[in-house]
């Protein structure tokens, strides 16, 4: 079984709107207080934590607020259903707009800004929150080769 995360093979070159898919259940680590310094040891010990929950989908991450600051994480995967012992989540739902980042997470920002950029303009509602998916396994893929789709739920 696999869970629509991705939403579609081809990766979102253009700012698009969508609709996230409702009610898919996922198994999450949620990390307090913290900047992106903290991001690479937070998402190394969360997913390595949340593995053997048996993930069906590829890896996200939601923030609370842009992540230059200080910001509160929850990240995860979707699951068929949570074992005994893993913290139980549902992916959020709703009205979103998507944007892949191709490459190293490096260039992230440049791609937040671009996404950030047309929300702003299309002022299509109260942004509620932001989050990434992480459409390639950066342990087994290249740099180059990476994509990770960026997306604002409003």
């Amino acid at each position: 079984m696999s869970v629509p995360l991705i939403l579609r093979d081809d990766p979102f070159t253009e700012a698009t709107e969508i609709d996230l898919p409702d009610g898919v259940p996922t198994v999450t680590e949620f990390a307090e207080a913290i900047t992106t310094a903290d991001l690479p040891s937070v998402f190394d010990a969360g997913f390595g934590a949340l593995a053997p929950a048996g993930p069906v989908g590829p890896g996200y991450a939601l923030y609370s607020a842009p992540p230059n600051g200080i910001f509160d994480l929850e990240i995860g995967f979707p699951v068929v259903t949570a074992p005994e012992g893993f913290t139980a989540s549902t992916f959020p739902a709703g009205r979103a707009l998507i944007l892949s980042h191709l490459g190293g997470y490096d260039g992230l920002g440049d791609t937040w800004g671009r996404l950030m950029g047309v929300f702003a303009d299309r002022a299509p509602g109260d942004l509620k929150l932001l989050g990434e998916i992480y459409v390639t396994d950066p342990s087994v893929t290249a740099a180059a080769d990476m994509r990770t789709n960026l997306f604002v739920v409003y």
